[in-house]
């Protein structure tokens, strides 16, 4: 709205800027109460995305504890010479026998002695020569070779950058001869490499090997071959030096071949599931504390008539919503042989905390730990259920989904009062500038009105100063 910054009125006895002022300010109070409606609507709706942040974080804390994985943890406690492990949640606890008897080996071929690493070793003038390279039963990678790619720095480059399954390097001999070495990157008796050179006879003489040794092609200098171990008296291969699931769940990476059996144990692994469970409580605590910050109030045993320090959703019957889902959940028994969470050293405090929020929680570490060590399928039980309609975990998941749902068909608790403040905030803004405009034009109309006065009240002057002279005049 464009502002009158002086009416012009001259030497006039009324003030008429100061009058419009006074009267635009009058208008603009109108704005006021909508002003502090939209103000404690916004204050709401970021009270409310605080606790959205918590829950959400409570959810994903909630997710982890929903899977085996996160309470049923083993760990390798013993320490061997020839192979490392590592174990999962499928792993038995346990103690296994294992011998390495062999070590997987990868293939490698060698070429005859080569006089220089960077003269051509082809057909001069071969038209179409192609370097065809197979490991085991994958596929074929055929390589086209021009005549300067046929040194035996063309030929490393070539192999090495065609993506096939071999590592190509040249080696120089102390009388100054070269090699080329070629070596499957993968290991085991299968992957045996296949070499052929087509269109050039005399490099195919060079480089050829198709699974025997030849007196003019490559040589095999290491044989591909498959680990083999004994697990507990079973023999097991493996075409890679990393074993999967012998025994189930665990993962060897074989180092060396064996002296003899060394013995592997497998021991429940409670810190991570404590670790997991800590972490939910302390999110649980974080939103009761949020809930407390928002829905604060600062005033004594009466009303106070000071409510800026209290907090924006104060009363608000959303907030009370969540809580009682969440706590219906904190109180719902659980079948099994573990009911509740006080039998896992998990508890409710029955004062308030430091930052004033009730029903807080509290972790006996000792005796979670004991529970996780001693009955660690009841733990699993209680968290888990059915992983639908029972299990602790389930239902916390369940709950902080009816309170979290952005869904087009279904909509959350919190997700429904933030939709409907936004709606709110939006009506605000449209009364907002409705208003406004009305003030505008009735401004605009005091404007004309006081133009006019001012015209007015000149030509009155006008007058005065005329019939002021004229008295002059005839006085005299």
């Amino acid at each position: 709205m464009a502002v009158i910054n002086s009416l012009d009125i001259g030497n006039s006895t009324l003030n008429l800027d100061s009058m419009y002022a006074e009267l635009e300010t009058y208008e603009s109070q109108s704005l006021t109460p909508i002003t502090q409606q939209a103000t404690t609507v916004q204050s709401q709706i970021s009270a409310f995305g605080q606790l959205r942040s918590a829950l959400e974080s409570l959810q994903k804390a909630t997710t982890a504890l929903n899977s085996t994985s996160a309470l049923n943890s083993t760990s390798i406690i013993s320490t061997n010479q020839s192979f490392t492990a590592t174990s999962n949640s499928n792993a038995s606890v346990g103690s296994y026998q294992i011998n390495v008897k062999q070590l997987a080996t990868a293939q490698t071929l060698l070429s005859h002695a080569i006089s220089s690493n960077n003269q051509p070793l082809g057909t001069a003038g071969v038209q179409g020569r192609t370097l065809t390279l197979q490991t085991g039963k994958g596929e074929p990678v055929t390589i086209a070779l021009d005549d300067a790619d046929t040194s035996l720095n063309g030929i490393v480059n070539a192999i090495n950058k065609s993506g096939a399954g071999v590592v190509a390097t040249s080696i120089k001999s102390n009388d100054g001869e070269y090699y080329l070495s070629l070596s499957s990157k993968e290991t085991g008796a299968n992957n045996t490499l296949s070499v052929s050179v087509s269109g050039d006879d005399q490099l195919q003489a060079l480089l050829g090997y198709s699974g025997s040794d030849s007196a003019t092609g490559m040589q095999q200098t290491a044989a591909g071959q498959d680990a083999v171990l004994v697990v507990n008296g079973i023999e097991v291969q493996s075409a890679s030096n990393t074993v999967t699931d012998a025994p189930y769940g665990v993962t060897l990476n074989l180092k060396a071949v064996s002296n003899g059996e060394e013995r592997l144990e497998i021991a429940n692994n409670t810190a991570d599931a404590v670790k997991n469970i800590k972490a939910w409580v302390t999110a649980y605590n974080n939103v009761q504390s949020v809930i407390t910050n928002i829905t604060k109030y600062t005033g004594g045993s009466t009303l106070s008539s000071d409510t800026s320090a209290n907090g924006p959703l104060m009363g608000n019957g959303t907030v009370r919503d969540i809580q009682n889902q969440l706590r219906s959940v904190l109180n719902t028994t659980q079948s099994g042989a573990l009911t509740i969470m006080a039998e896992l050293g998990i508890t409710q405090n029955t004062t308030k905390a430091a930052d004033g929020s009730i029903g807080t929680l509290n972790i006996d570490e000792t005796k979670l730990s004991s529970a996780l060590s001693s009955t660690p399928q009841a733990v699993y039980q209680f968290f888990l259920g059915d992983g639908k309609a029972t299990g602790f975990s389930t239902l916390a998941n369940n709950a902080l989904d009816n309170i979290l749902s952005d869904n087009y068909s279904s909509k959350g608790t919190l997700t429904t009062a933030v939709n409907a403040l936004n709606d709110s905030y939006d009506k605000l803004e449209v009364r907002y500038d409705q208003q406004q405009a009305r003030i505008d034009a009735t401004m605009a109309r005091y404007k004309s009105q006081f133009v006019q006065l001012k015209k007015t009240i000149a030509q009155m002057n006008t007058t005065k100063d005329y019939l002021t002279a004229q008295f002059s005049t005839s006085d005299d």
